[in-house]
């Protein structure tokens, strides 16, 4: 889907338009299986409650409590650590986006082309899933409210008008043994066959283990050891947004998983360093990205190899007329990702300079970031493949 600067640009606009508005309905509590107030026509939020035990790993989980077509957002959550991981479930794997990590706390931006984000009809499944670590000092009892910042989300329909909000919210309690810290390998379509690794803390011999999608036998699970669970797939498996359960005789821990790359350096653009790219599941043989380099504004590119081989990738900068003014070559090792600004990838490009196009060894994820320091915002860009 070919997105526009204009486009681009009207649509920050529209958020900080809407990040500074704020006409909100809440319902207050975390409850049971909560239902939209009568007559509420909007979004009906919820987020999980949560017992981890200290050094363990909490997942944030935001739900909808009926499916509804999400286009274009964004959203802060309000979580009480440093983040590990953020992940948006869409049933389709469509949806892309940027989180700005600061000091202010974390700031999701998503665009989803074809407003599948928010429509799975499994509504005990979230849209958004965020991983982070527990201090290993933290109290036992202790409890933190878990929610968004409803005067800063605005979430839109597939006609770009806005839903009305109202959330239930949740709470982290620390306590507990058992604790589900990642999944390996958490993302792409996993043959029968694959050895896929449950990290965490708490497991005992005989927890039993399920995976949302597939059949699990005795023989197809290895207690390996309190921190660690093996399961052979017995049939394919798409790894991203499964749910994941060990359950013990005491205590049961939820993951729903997604594939936590390994970041290849650190780009010099503090902005660019502070955005955590979050990739559609969608793969690309090849794709090109528009260039903006004007004023405050910038265009960065994010890429993901979710393969278990390193993968070469060729980013050619091109002129309006195809002229092909610069290449490099970049190393994408496997489970890993590499986030940068056009120009450090091309310092000093000629005024000529309008998209890149970008061809790997093998289909990879890709997304394009654009950036206003003056505002510190970002926005997510989808390629255009050919």
């Amino acid at each position: 889907m070919l997105i526009s600067i204009q486009w681009l640009h009207a649509r920050m606009s529209m958020l900080a338009a809407f990040l500074l508005a704020g006409s909100v309905l809440c319902f207050a509590g975390a409850g049971v299986d909560p239902v939209p107030t009568p007559g509420f026509t909007g979004l009906s939020f919820r987020v999980l409650n949560a017992t981890i035990p200290p050094g363990g790993m909490f997942q944030f989980q935001l739900l909808l409590t009926e499916p509804k077509p999400i286009g274009f957002g964004s959203t802060r959550p309000t979580v009480p650590a440093p983040t590990s991981g953020i992940a948006l479930i869409d049933p389709i794997g469509q949806t892309a986006g940027v989180a700005i990590i600061d000091s202010s706390g974390i700031r999701i931006n998503f665009n989803s082309p074809l407003a599948t984000f928010g429509t799975n009809p499994i509504i005990d499944y979230p849209i958004l899933v965020i991983a982070m670590p527990i201090a290993a000092d933290i109290p036992v009892g202790s409890q933190f409210p878990l929610s968004i910042d409803m005067a800063n989300s605005f979430w839109l329909d597939p006609t770009g008008q806005p839903y009305p909000q109202e959330i239930a919210n949740g709470k982290l309690t620390i306590g507990g043994t058992l604790n589900i810290s990642n999944v390996v390998p958490g993302g792409g379509l996993q043959p029968a066959g694959t050895k896929i690794s449950i990290f965490g803390t708490g497991f005992t011999p005989d927890a039993g283990v399920s995976m949302e999608g597939v059949n699990l036998n005795v023989g197809d699970v290895q207690f390996v050891s309190s921190s660690q669970i093996d399961v052979v797939l017995p049939s394919a498996l798409q790894m991203d947004g499964t749910r994941v359960r060990v359950t013990t005789a005491t205590e049961r821990s939820t993951y729903f998983s997604y594939l936590r790359a390994h970041p290849v350096g650190e780009s010099i653009h503090p902005l660019v360093a502070r955005s955590y790219p979050l990739f559609s599941r969608q793969t690309y043989s090849s794709a090109s990205l528009p260039w903006t380099g004007t004023g405050q504004q910038f265009t960065a590119l994010a890429l993901q190899n979710p393969g278990l081989d390193e993968v070469e990738v060729t980013v050619e900068m091109l002129a309006a007329t195809g002229e092909t003014l610069g290449t490099v070559s970049l190393p994408l090792p496997a489970l890993s990702k590499i986030t940068r600004d056009l120009t450090e990838l091309f310092p000093n490009p000629p005024a000529g300079a309008s998209v890149v196009r970008i061809t790997p060894s093998r289909p990879i994820q890709m997304l394009g970031l654009l950036g206003d320091d003056a505002t510190g915002n970002v926005v997510p860009v989808i390629l255009t493949a050919p």
